[in-house]
């Protein structure tokens, strides 16, 4: 009875899923959707028949130039010089890269089908009959892809590259351990690392790299090309069938193109290569000013994902590049312009900003470090008109960075990666966090905390009547997306710098218009006025989530922790502290997917007639009401003229 409830439960959620899908579908996506259905019905045949491969007997490894070379035929140049201990440590151990994901390496197949937040298994059969979209009685998904994107093996990979003889030793023993444990508990078209092609797509090229570099030292060459071989034909022929196209053009899209480029030119023997090259390059330079706008950022929003796609055209590029063959210039392009993107959003340490989704994957791991190229912008004001941002660092005595989020929800017509943060601001001084962006924490498995962490008040913006900005359909679909954009931008001979920027995601709900300008004088006074105009009453609620902790300190805040001191004041509500509340969500932060921490929000809640404004200051030094009062005064006057235009 518990099974078939499970069940009937799961199938009305896809259902309902399914419906909000098509809604924004166009007729000529609905009908290759049902291509593609078809196209799963053969595939689901060929499992049922047993048949693994599409060329099982023209699949030999002594064949191939890639498993046949002495020397590395893929660039090195990228790599970081050296990892640092700890990285190798667990890698060597059995874990991956990144310290935040749990997951171990064991020689029990069941590793690798094991949710590490549930414990449960998910199912070995044929992967388009397992339910793995929200809902599903298994765990988040996306925590049980990180390890079979196997790219601990290029991490593993670089060690032997860069160790004594002993090291290396065990570093490839590791690998081919790793990789065939794989291989053999993941037959073709059997269990969830088929689901998605972009897996698979990320899988190759990391397979393709680590044995690459370790092609000299390798114990068993022959069971490992093989396998290899067995590999990129059958994730190849996958991808090709079920390319992200239509409304699901994205990050996933880049990732199955690159694929397909690798698979087409590192093994021209096998017989669908020269149409896999031409696919995949074809859609990376038709996509190229898709994904990457005009002024370099995302089309996605999500910062991170702009890194993603980023690197993989790095990768594609290096690897023309070394074979000295033609690279699209408008792929070219889209790597520049996402670098100097990425840069800005860089801070001093080397930490990209955190703006929407962010699930902590890589193009081929953290050994990667494309991105870091490009110098990062002088001190002033940068201002992102097409993605939507606004980025003024200061110097002195008082450095810091600001970041103003005046963009677009996301990608049409879903916004699948988006987070409703119109107007949102990112602040840091000193390496420090002081105004944080809380992350994404989860895809699936935690429905609350996804529509949290995405929602308005999971942000340094303002709520109205408790709404997002926008509609949460489901866990990657938004409706009703908002207009947001910059109105005023000056920089003045002395320093001071003023934005005004708007947001209407409340007005076609609630009458509401969102203004908020922002006022910089040097050395150390930031003010920020929110201005919510409209008829009637409403409940505003202003949210400030904090990387440092708040002390008391007469009507505002002492900010502990910061290198300097640092005063917060906020006047137009009743101001509280939340720190890790459950119900409701409050007070949490997620700087790794998978993670979350509480953290301390100042909540700051109004109930009445509009105009309405929230007035908050951040002064770093000393206090001077004075010229705060006049600055304030100066940033009113500047929002009024922004209204009348």
């Amino acid at each position: 009875m518990t099974s078939r409830t499970s069940t009937n439960m799961i199938s009305g959620r896809a259902l309902a899923w399914y419906v909000r899908r098509l809604s924004v579908m166009q007729p000529g996506e609905v009908l290759s959707r049902v291509g593609s259905q078809y196209e799963l019905a053969v595939l689901s045949l060929r499992h049922r028949l047993g048949l693994t491969s599409a060329h099982k007997d023209q699949l030999d490894f002594q064949r191939s130039g890639f498993c046949s070379a002495r020397e590395p035929r893929l660039p090195l140049w990228f790599y970081k010089t050296q990892l640092d201990e700890a990285m190798s440590a667990r890698v060597l151990a059995g874990g991956l890269p990144e310290d935040h994901w749990t997951w171990s390496w064991t020689q029990d197949s069941e590793v690798w089908h094991k949710a590490p937040d549930t414990g449960r298994t998910w199912p070995r059969r044929f992967f388009g009959s397992i339910p793995y979209r929200e809902g599903n009685p298994y765990g988040d998904v996306r925590l049980l892809w990180e390890p079979s994107r196997l790219q601990q093996l290029v991490a593993l990979a670089h060690i032997a590259a860069q160790g004594d003889a002993s090291l290396r030793e065990r570093a490839v023993a590791a690998m081919e351990a790793q990789f065939l444990s794989w291989m053999d508990a993941n037959p073709y078209l059997t269990g969830v690392h088929y689901v998605s092609a972009m897996e698979c797509g990320l899988r190759l090229i990391a397979v393709c790299h680590a044995f690459d570099l370790v092609r000299a030292w390798l114990r068993q060459p022959d069971l490992i090309w093989a396998s290899v071989v067995q590999l990129v034909d059958g994730h190849a022929d996958l991808i090709q069938r079920r390319v992200s196209l239509h409304s699901s053009l994205g990050n996933h899209t880049i990732a199955e193109a690159s694929a397909l480029v690798y698979a087409g030119m590192l093994f021209p023997e096998m017989p669908n290569a020269s149409e896999w090259r031409m696919d995949g390059l074809t859609l990376l330079e038709s996509e190229s000013a898709h994904q990457v706008v005009a002024d370099g950022g995302g089309i996605e929003q999500g910062v991170w994902y702009l890194q993603f796609i980023s690197d993989l055209y790095g990768l594609v590029v290096a690897f023309l590049e070394a074979r000295g063959e033609r690279v699209p210039g408008a792929v070219q392009r889209a790597c520049a312009k996402s670098r100097t993107f990425l840069a800005a959003m860089t801070d001093d340490a080397g930490r990209l900003a955190s703006i929407c989704d962010s699930d902590g994957g890589f193009a081929l791991g953290p050994v990667l470090n494309f991105s870091l190229i490009e110098p990062p912008p002088a001190p002033g004001l940068t201002t992102f008109e097409d993605s939507g941002y606004s980025v003024l660092k200061t110097v002195g005595v008082s450095p810091a960075r600001l970041i103003l989020d005046h963009g677009p929800l996301g990608m049409p017509p879903c916004y699948a990666h988006g987070h409703a943060d119109a107007l949102s601001i990112l602040f840091q001084t000193g390496g420090q966090d002081v105004l944080a962006d809380t992350g994404t924490f989860a895809y699936s498995g935690h429905p609350d905390w996804r529509r949290y962490f995405r929602g308005t008040s999971a942000h340094n913006t303002v709520v109205v009547d408790g709404l997002d900005q926008a509609v949460q359909e489901s866990g990657f679909q938004w409706s009703s997306p908002f207009n947001s954009r910059l109105v005023i931008r000056a920089e003045h001979a002395d320093g001071e710098t003023v934005l005004v920027a708007m947001h209407d995601g409340y007005l076609q709900r609630t009458g509401v218009i969102h203004w908020r300008g922002l006022l910089y004088r040097p050395p150390g006074l930031w003010v920020i006025i929110d201005r919510l105009t409209g008829s009637g009453i409403h409940d505003l609620e202003l949210y400030w989530h904090l990387g440092l902790t708040p002390i008391p300190d007469g009507n505002g805040y002492l900010l502990e922790g910061a290198e300097s001191r640092i005063r917060l004041t906020i006047e137009g509500g009743e101001v509280a502290v939340h720190r890790g509340m459950t119900a409701p969500i409050l007070g949490w932060r997620s700087r790794s997917y998978g993670v979350k921490e509480p953290i301390d929000t100042l909540h700051t809640t109004y109930r009445g007639p509009l105009q309405h404004e929230f007035v908050t200051c951040l002064i770093m030094g000393q206090d001077d009401a004075r010229a705060r009062h006049a600055a304030q005064s100066s940033l009113r006057k500047s929002m009024y003229e922004a209204q009348a235009h």
